[in-house]
């Protein structure tokens, strides 16, 4: 049995709370809800895009794909939209970017059209397209500043305090690949990096998942 989708207006008013109610009722009227499912890809590199991606619940991970893996840009959340969709949507572009669900998803999809008419008709919605701008590339960033000043052992500690609030618990289910691939770096440095955590009693591995002790998420 199917399990019905929520509405999109419960989405918008707990996600997007300043855009205006003539926006949000436009976006009703025309978008469309599709629920993702955890580790499922809803965009791929090299795609034609024809919506931009507004997250209404989840927890979702841009990415490109290159030759040596992963190389990791930013994370969405319930509340954010995905810059890099408006900018290959507008220009009828192929996607540079990999988006998949890390957690079970609600994504509205808004067609090319109806983002024009908004960017004409709508100041908010303008400043709303400005600010998701200004946010992602932030983002990119603090991730560039994060691997050209941090060291490794300062970068993992940070992600691992991160992702733990992200999701309000101390045992993360993820991989030291996973992780390598966050943090552009390699599994095998990862993999003894938490190691020597794991024996400063900061956390304990586990296949697939690993358990923050206190210490760890205490400064977060």
């Amino acid at each position: 049995m199917n399990t019905a989708l929520p509405e999109i207006r419960p989405l918008l008013d707990r996600g997007y709370p300043l855009l205006p109610e003539s926006v949000k009722d436009t976006i009703c009227k025309t978008a469309a809800l599709i629920q993702v499912k955890k580790g499922e890809t809803i965009t791929r590199q090299g795609q034609l895009l024809r919506n931009a991606i507004l997250v209404g619940s989840g927890y979702m991970k841009v990415y490109r794909e290159g030759p040596e893996g992963e190389i990791f840009m930013y994370y969405l959340e319930a509340g954010h939209a995905c810059a890099m969709t408006f900018v290959c949507a507008q220009a009828s572009e192929l996607s540079g970017v990999m988006i998949s669900a890390l957690e079970d998803s609600m994504v509205i999809m808004l067609p090319l059209s109806i983002i024009d008419r908004l960017m004409r008709e709508s100041h908010e919605w303008n400043q709303f397209v400005v600010n998701t701008y200004r946010a992602r590339f932030d983002n990119l960033l603090q991730a560039f500043d994060s691997v050209v000043f941090k060291k490794l052992d300062e970068r993992l500690l940070d992600y691992l305090r991160e992702q733990s609030a992200k999701i309000s618990s101390r045992t993360l289910q993820i991989t030291h690949q996973q992780i390598a691939d966050d943090l552009h770096s390699t599994r095998e440095a990862v993999s003894r990096l938490l190691k020597n955590m794991e024996q400063q009693g900061l956390l304990a591995i586990n296949r697939n998942s690993l358990l923050l002790k206190t210490g760890i998420v205490r400064a977060s």
